[in-house]
């Protein structure tokens, strides 16, 4: 144990010395003694920095509070987001705080400098009496401010430092949780800017403007751009919590409290250009150590942890007990938040595009250097058993960080007292905590690199003509290019042209000039500042692909669809060839905006590489949409075995999409079939997309002219029924044969598949026998299904009833089952209970209530009950035998479970207080992104999990061993949350206190990944 966290333990075991009794109120009081603020100077001797690094104060109160984002506009003023009225909004606010203060909101502040000596010492308020203010952004004289409900654009006509013109652009951003709302304004590259929405949700209205009617959208897991020419708002990939970035070659990140940084990886407006596309989760976790890695505080615990820890630890020898991890602050990521990228060109080289994270938690800043992994990147700490900033400081917050022009990073630090979710500290505590604590103070620190006394003072962008403007774009600081980018395309001067040209052409082979190299990133600005004067060229396209830097060719391929021509053909060509893996990936989207010939050639030459590779593969099926029948047709005349994880992927889209390339790809499978059976998962995938639409083979092929199609595919399903009942045949023949029983006459799947259900067949051929059984969803196959019961093993058990309950009928007859006592209560899973008893149906609803009744459960009193299993000494070696019965199937942990709720690792800094809450209250504090939903579709299929990602025109819901339903929309009669997580409760009918004690022991001594 280190000597701080001997020094933890020492003081809390003189709490403990102190107090006679826990249940005693004045004892409480006595055991939360408030942190007393620090003045900045006194802050700022708090702070221990990596690498030769100092603070600068830029700012504090009373000339700022509770800063959580700022944006600085063209003469180098500073709008700050201030988040006063946190946690609460004015109606939350209890009396307490009201006594305090009568009004609590939150407030955009203009800070300036005026004597340029890098401190800001005026100080306006520019807007108030805004709820829950998020973020900021400059753009066109004004600022977009977004304070849920609204996104709002804002100005100062009269020059007097005051917001006079306000307009309201968007409303109905969610309000729903304080941890979850949308926030991140960012100008990307490409001139627009980008908003994080959060994990909150929200139903948005685009009020009628400009001759345009009222829209209104839902962007669920999904974040905004922003066109600031039209202030239209289109839908992207993203959706965490507080922290957006933008690195300096436009890729996104963002975070959440316990996953500290997220790649923003799939765009997802190519995705959506085919709608019958099933696509990943849009984002990518990146951090080499793990969403919820270690981190390394100096700060002591706050006195309500301590007290929460000290209830636990009130018997001395418990105390003993207890190992040193519950003595501290657990040394994990637990609210990161902020995630920032380096781009500014005043520090050493190292640092450049460096991800710098807060974790306000523990009152630390966390770097880490990002380096490229196929399409995206990984993210691995930079400092080693340390972090690159701390403090002991308790009140030192740094929620957020600002590329400065000066070339530095600004530190926002909310500078308070607590900071945490209301929900998730005890009432009693709570009661004496002030969580308003600090509302007016807050500071804005500037990170100095060594041997650095004084930041140059930026210049005046503002005040600039455009050649310097222009001038401007080769700055080594991101913030000024962006700023000059920017003021190029709002001025709209066409004389800014020739010089913009005569910068992204300079790669060019024939006009390259050694006496001036002209950078990467300039040329860059360069070509999309063009794209902003609607003047780009195809010359100015292909000096990025000329470039040297394959993340400029990058968007020389973007900016290509647009206006390439064959010489820039001919350049993507070479690089696409050579280059690293995301051009390839990047081209296979773009085929995708292409005429149909050159598409078709393109997808059709890439095709062998994305047959390999899963990324590659989803670009190139995102760009087949209009050219499904085409491609297979092709792929299919050549070597098959070469592509044949594209043709499957094909026949699913061509399944799924309503075109007659179904009954065309049919006939040309069935005249191979019986001889070839190579074939057999690319007609598997057909039958599947079929379903996906709410068809089949044989309503397809009644409608169409099919000639002798329909009897050859018979032929195909007889023999497949023969191979099943052929014992000795390979299992991989047999397996595949038992899925094409799916798609044929139900009475050939219900007289050859029950064969299987016996104990002497392999699980995995029973397995796949009881899905292909339930497609046919008739009262034969559901009594087959339920017949062998009790020979069934548990995982053919669960998917018996995973396949039952996805339809009416089904689940009814399951609860007719368990009411006649052929199937027994408790060998129903928890989360199918679950999902029977909120039933979206009545019938099958009114059924469960009254087969799986149980008492009525009073949440707390259950909590409160077993809070004896805090005082049992657990044992990890009997809780994994309880987690691999009750948790396995959706929780990780090391490498054995299935990912749909979090992560056991990600949770292994929660006390075992907080533990015994979450798993025997889960809906207590049940996050968005864990909340389950029904989708019940036109057809009658019921489907309940996680939404994984979703797309304009389907949904992937995630549910228990991380099985995936994807529905279209086109499909969809119902979709909605139920509220609740996925995570049941009741787990206290199926374990112990002990049993309690022995899980929550394996969650805790749970190693972060890395380690």
């Amino acid at each position: 144990m280190s000597g701080r966290h001997l020094a933890w333990f020492a003081a809390i075991t003189v709490l403990l010395a102190q107090s006679k009794s826990w249940s005693d109120e004045k004892s409480l009081v006595e055991q939360l003694p408030r942190i007393p603020a620090k003045s900045p100077e006194e802050a700022k001797k708090t702070f221990e920095l990596q690498n030769g690094f100092t603070v600068e104060l830029v700012a504090s109160e009373p000339l700022v509070a509770d800063p959580i984002d700022a944006a600085f506009d063209e003469h180098n003023r500073m709008y700050v987001v201030e988040m006063s009225d946190y946690p609460f909004l004015p109606e939350q606010r209890a009396q307490k705080y009201k006594d305090q203060r009568s009004e609590s909101w939150s407030r955009i502040r203009l800070l300036t400098d005026s004597d340029g000596d890098g401190r800001m010492d005026q100080s306006v308020v520019f807007a108030d009496q805004l709820r829950w203010a998020q973020s900021i952004c400059c753009a066109k004289g004004g600022v977009y401010v977004l304070a849920p409900p609204h996104l709002h654009f804002m100005k100062d006509m009269d020059g007097d430092g005051i917001a006079d013109q306000k307009q309201v652009l968007c409303s109905g951003f969610s309000q729903s949780n304080v941890q979850g709302l949308a926030n991140g304004m960012e100008w990307g590259r490409d001139n627009a800017i980008y908003v994080s929405t959060g994990t909150a949700g929200g139903e948005l209205t685009v009020p009628a403007a400009n001759g345009q009617p009222e829209r209104k959208f839902t962007p669920g897991r999904r974040d905004l751009r922003l066109d600031p020419v039209s202030n239209e708002l289109a839908m992207v990939s993203g959706g965490q919590q507080f922290g957006h970035t933008i690195d300096d070659f436009g890729e996104r990140f963002i975070c959440s409290n316990s996953n500290h940084i997220v790649h923003v990886t799939w765009p997802l407006h190519y995705l959506e250009r085919n709608p019958q596309l099933a696509i990943p989760s849009t984002i990518r976790s990146i951090a080499k150590e793990g969403a919820a890695a270690v981190v390394f505080r100096k700060s002591s615990a706050e006195p309500w942890r301590v007290v929460r820890t000290a209830r636990r630890a009130a018997d001395p020898d418990f105390v003993k007990r207890l190992p040193p991890t519950e003595l501290v602050p657990i040394g994990f990521f637990t609210s990161a938040t902020g995630v920032t990228i380096y781009r500014g060109g005043i520090y050493p080289a190292e640092f450049q595009g460096n991800a710098f994270i807060g974790d306000v938690g523990g009152n630390l800043v966390h770097r880490k250097k990002l380096t490229p992994d196929g399409i995206s990147f990984i993210a691995e700490r930079t400092e080693h058993n340390c972090e690159f900033l701390t403090s002991t400081d308790n009140w030192f917050r740094p929620v957020n960080f600002i590329n400065a022009p000066d070339g530095t990073l600004y530190v926002l630090d909310m500078y308070r007292e607590t900071i945490e979710h209301p929900a998730s500290i005890p009432d009693d505590i709570k009661s004496l905590c002030d969580l308003e604590s600090g509302y007016d103070k807050g500071r804005i620190w500037r990170l100095m690199p060594p041997g650095l006394n004084r930041t140059p003072t930026p210049p005046d962008l503002g005040s600039a003509t455009i050649p310097q403007l222009v001038e401007f774009l080769a700055s080594p600081h991101g913030a000024i290019r962006d700023t000059a980018q920017r003021l190029l395309v709002e001025r709209q001067d066409l004389s800014a042209t020739n010089a913009l040209h005569a910068i992204t052409m300079s790669s060019l082979p024939d006009r390259q000039n050694s006496k001036q190299a002209i950078g990467s990133l300039v040329r860059l600005h360069a070509a999309w500042t063009l794209h902003g004067l609607k003047s780009l060229t195809p010359l100015d396209v292909l000096g990025l692909l000329h470039d040297s830097d394959p993340r400029v060719q990058l968007h020389g391929i973007v900016l290509f669809e647009s206006t390439g021509d064959d010489a820039c053909s001919q350049q993507i060509a070479r690089i696409v060839g050579d280059g690293p893996a995301k051009l390839r990936w990047q081209w296979a989207f773009t085929l995708g905006q292409l005429e149909r010939d050159k598409a078709v050639l393109g997808l059709r030459q890439l095709a062998r590489s994305a047959a390999q590779d899963p990324d590659l593969r989803i670009a190139w099926l995102s760009s087949a949409g209009p050219h499904l029948g085409a491609l297979a047709m092709e792929l299919l005349s050549d070597d098959v075995d070469a592509v044949l994880p594209l043709i499957v992927e094909l026949a699913r889209l061509i399944g799924s999409s309503n075109s007659n390339d179904s009954v065309q790809l049919l006939k040309h499978l069935t005249n191979r079939l019986p001889v070839e059976e190579i074939y057999t998962p690319i007609l598997n995938a057909l039958a599947e997309g079929l379903r996906r639409r709410g068809t089949s083979i044989t309503a397809v092929l009644s409608k169409a002219d099919a000639g002798d199609t329909a009897s050859q595919l018979s032929k195909v399903f007889d023999r497949a029924s023969q191979v099943v009942n052929d014992g000795s045949a390979n299992p991989a023949a047999r397996l595949s044969a038992i899925s094409l029983l799916a798609w044929g006459n139900p009475a050939l799947a219900e007289s050859t598949l029950p064969v299987l259900f016996t104990p002497q067949t392999d699980p995995a051929l029973q397995q796949a026998a009881i899905k292909s059984l339930a497609v046919h969803n008739t009262a034969r196959a559901t009594q087959l299904l339920l017949e062998p019961w009790k020979t069934f093993g548990p995982a053919s058990r669960r998917d018996v009833v995973d396949q039952l309950v996805a339809s009416n009928a089904g689940a009814m007859e399951l609860l007719n089952a368990i009411s006649a006592g052929s199937i027994k209560l408790g060998e129903i899973e928890r989360d199918k209970r679950q999902l029977l008893v909120n039933h979206p149906v009545a019938p099958v609803r009114d059924l469960a209530r009254k087969v799986l009744a149980e008492p009525p459960s009073n949440r707390k009193q259950i909590v409160a009950d077993y809070q004896s299993a805090l005082d049992l000494t657990g044992d990890s070696i009997r809780g994994r035998k309880i987690y691999s019965k009750t948790c396995i199937q959706c929780h990780r942990a090391g490498t054995e479970g299935h990912q749909v709720g979090p992560d056991l690792a990600s949770v292994q800094n929660k006390s075992p207080a907080d533990l015994l809450i979450a798993i025997l209250d889960p809906n207590r504090e049940a996050q968005p992104n864990f909340q389950s939903y029904t989708a019940v579709t036109k057809q009658g299929s019921i489907h309940t999990g996680l939404i994984s990602a979703e797309t304009s025109a389907s949904i992937t819901l995630r549910r228990a061993e991380a099985k995936e339903d994807v529905v279209l929309r086109g499909t969809l009669d119902e979709l909605s949350s139920t509220g609740q997580s996925l995570m049941p409760e009741g787990l206290e009918k199926d374990i112990d206190r002990q049993s309690l004690a022995d899980l929550i022991q394996l969650i805790k001594s749970q190693a972060p990944v890395g380690k």
